[in-house]
């Protein structure tokens, strides 16, 4: 699973470093509770920019990429609840 981060002005300011850091913890969560997901590797990516925010109007920001399918206002509980959704078995 591939999951990017953006870390623009916007999205830090709005708490796309909280994200990532809870994006880490829950890493060593599967770690240690392996039985419970599949085997697949979490690639984690810090995006300079992902651009969303310069193509609208609309308040978007923090932007999480998961898989391909971008999440906008992402927070920590969105984030987690949508990669746990994923791999858990």
């Amino acid at each position: 699973m591939k999951v990017k981060v953006c870390v623009g002005s916007n999205c830090t300011l709005l708490g796309s470093m909280n994200i990532l850091d809870q994006i880490d913890d829950l890493k060593d969560i599967i770690i240690q509770d392996s039985d419970n997901y599949k085997d697949e590797k979490l690639e984690v990516e810090a995006i300079k920019c992902l651009g969303f925010c310069k193509n609208t109007d609309e308040k978007v920001a923090p932007v999480v990429v998961i898989d391909g399918q971008a999440m906008y206002k992402a927070t920590g509980q969105t984030v987690m609840e949508k990669i746990v959704n994923k791999i858990r078995k």
